[in-house]
């Protein structure tokens, strides 16, 4: 890889990369010097410049051990020896099928039975949404709503996005075909209608 500068990253930056849920009028302003960071360890994270950070949200919740966790690090490292990925799309693997039944084994007895794996959280929401709307059309049910929380923030793909109220996550007035019904609290789960959520 090329040895670039703080400025030349931070101008390539500028030039090639789109950032999710950023204004990038804002973001590509000469005078917007975005925090370019180079290192982790814990849950510090260290700049071009040497400046220091608390990771406060862990990376947006998927280093939620921390940066360079010495036996995450392994795992992966020993992983990357035998395979990088493979796809599920009619094959598998020995560690995704041994994690798969380690998860299983973790919740109480008959409460799950499989995995499915995803590669985030907004994808995991698309997914569970697509999953719980087949099952229901398989067994012929008129229950085709979900549940989502007032103003909650659901993930940033379309499905996902379209359980939420938050404006700033709905393309128009575009419909994903995954109505939700709005509640504030757990305690209005019990005013809604069985035979439809």
């Amino acid at each position: 890889m090329t040895e670039w500068n703080t400025e030349e990253l931070i101008d390539a930056d500028k030039r090639f990369v789109w950032h999710p849920f950023t204004n990038m009028r804002e973001w590509c302003a000469p005078e917007h010097e975005p925090l370019l960071l180079v290192e982790g360890r814990g849950a510090i994270l260290r700049d071009s410049r040497g400046r220091e950070y608390i990771d406060g949200n862990s990376s947006i919740w998927t280093n939620i051990h921390g940066h360079n966790h010495p036996h995450i690090n392994a795992a992966i490292r020993r992983q990357l020896d035998r395979m990088a990925h493979t796809s599920f799309l009619g094959f598998t693997n020995p560690a995704a099928i041994e994690l798969a039944r380690a998860i299983i084994d973790f919740f109480p007895k008959n409460s799950l039975n499989r995995v499915f794996y995803s590669d985030d959280g907004s994808t995991g929401i698309e997914v569970a949404l697509r999953i719980a709307g087949q099952y229901w059309r398989l067994q012929g049910s008129q229950r085709y709503q979900f549940i989502a929380f007032q103003s909650g923030y659901h993930g940033d793909t379309a499905g996902a996005a379209s359980l939420g109220a938050l404006s700033m996550f709905r393309i128009g007035s575009v419909h994903w075909n995954f109505p939700a019904t709005q509640i504030q609290d757990v305690t209005a789960l019990d005013a809604l209608s069985s035979s439809e959520v």
